[in-house]
């Protein structure tokens, strides 16, 4: 039978169909069932079940993929596909969440054998656990990558820009972003790292609190230099505290 026709099958035609000749499909076949809109668990099951079928690469795809393809089933096969494709559907919301955990831990697990290309690559789309896999991740350019990546998060970035993991040229990645450079509290953090460059960190004083920059002033571990510059910013505060 040709694809269309099985795409396009009745319900209970469709059943007949697999009923009959599951055991005898043919890859672009098994795709056909798949992809009608009256596949069923029990469908998506048969073909699961069908090991001739599920040698085919794209079949156990489908059937990761195939909101109706029961969990076990779904989990045990994300095992058998390629990192791009799990990166892929570990954001794809139409796929159930127990699904995208599994895939998760298969990719935070995984992240270690990738080469930078691939590492790049992933971090401009990939899932909220694996952006927090690749946070520090000793190149600068994958770091890049994910400052595009539409599920990054505010709380990701003030962690990073907190942090004394971070690379200078990570706090610099950051503070010339310009999506992420221009919230508040990523300034105020940028600011208080002693690893930022301090002209980098001089740069974003203007931005801040009169009370957030008197707290940065007399914290210990503020450079001589960003206190001097904060003093001229505001001269008037602290003539007043030396004359206290």
């Amino acid at each position: 039978m040709a694809f269309r026709d099985i795409q396009s099958l009745p319900r209970q035609e469709l059943l007949d169909f697999v009923n009959e000749n599951v055991g005898n499909l043919l890859e672009d076949e098994a795709l056909a069932v798949l992809d009608n809109p009256y596949a069923t668990p029990a469908i998506c099951q048969r073909i699961a079940q069908t090991q001739r079928l599920t040698a085919f690469y794209s079949v156990r795809l489908r059937l990761v993929a195939h909101k109706l393809t029961p969990q076990a089933h779904a989990v045990k096969f994300i095992h058998y596909l390629y990192w791009a494709d799990l990166v892929r559907l570990g954001v794809d919301v139409k796929i159930h969440a127990p699904v995208r955990r599994a895939i998760d831990t298969i990719l935070v697990n995984r992240v270690g054998e990738l080469t930078l290309g691939e590492r790049i690559t992933s971090a401009k789309r990939c899932s909220q656990a694996l952006i927090k896999a690749f946070l520090f991740d000793p190149d600068p350019k994958v770091f890049e990558a994910l400052l595009v990546n539409q599920r990054l998060r505010e709380d990701d970035l003030v962690f990073v820009a907190g942090s004394h993991r971070a690379t200078t040229e990570q706090l610099q990645l950051l503070a010339a972003d310009r999506k992420w450079s221009f919230r508040y509290p990523i300034r105020k953090a940028l600011v208080m790292n002693p690893k930022t460059p301090r002209a980098t960190a001089a740069s974003l004083l203007r931005s801040l609190t009169a009370r957030d920059l008197r707290m940065i002033h007399d914290h210990p571990g503020t450079s001589v230099y960003l206190r001097r510059c904060i003093e001229r910013l505001r001269p008037a505060d602290y003539n007043l505290a030396l004359d206290a």
